[in-house]
């Protein structure tokens, strides 16, 4: 098991942490993706994470491979100032139009099921589950 606080020292200290965004990629491929945020193209890989700056205002996150939504998640700071660090998980899933066929989505999970998911990318249960909201969980059924 990797310990999660050596190879991402971010993550768990409370300072270091703010004003960050968090993307871990749970697309189940051998080969890495590429991912935008904020303007930024990087590649991913399988259960890796990156971390990028949060900007003031209007931020975005995109992976580039079959992404389900067609266009980027986005989140503007001024919505919620509180927020000090935005967590996403690129997980694989199903295009609603053409169920056979996989796609990845983007979508904003909270620290705990960020953590969860992290130290366990194989687990999509009910635990992950709860760190989802109600409209993801939504787009999930068929």
């Amino acid at each position: 098991v990797v310990d999660q606080r050596q190879v991402i020292p971010e993550l768990f200290d409370p300072e270091l942490k703010k004003g960050k965004i968090f993307v871990f990629s749970n697309h189940m491929d051998p080969l890495p993706m590429n991912i935008r945020v904020n303007g930024e193209v990087r590649k991913i890989k399988h259960t890796e994470t990156q971390i990028f700056d949060l900007k003031d205002g209007q931020n975005s996150v995109k992976n580039l491979g079959r992404n389900c939504d067609k266009q980027p998640y986005t989140f503007n700071t001024e919505m919620f100032p509180e927020v000090e660090t935005y967590y996403f998980v690129i997980q694989q899933g199903f295009d609603s139009t053409i169920r056979t066929l996989t796609c990845f989505k983007d979508f904003e999970v909270n620290e705990k099921a960020f953590l969860k998911q992290i130290n366990n990318p194989r687990n999509g249960g009910s635990e992950f589950l709860q760190g989802l909201s109600k409209s993801f969980i939504n787009s999930l059924i068929f």
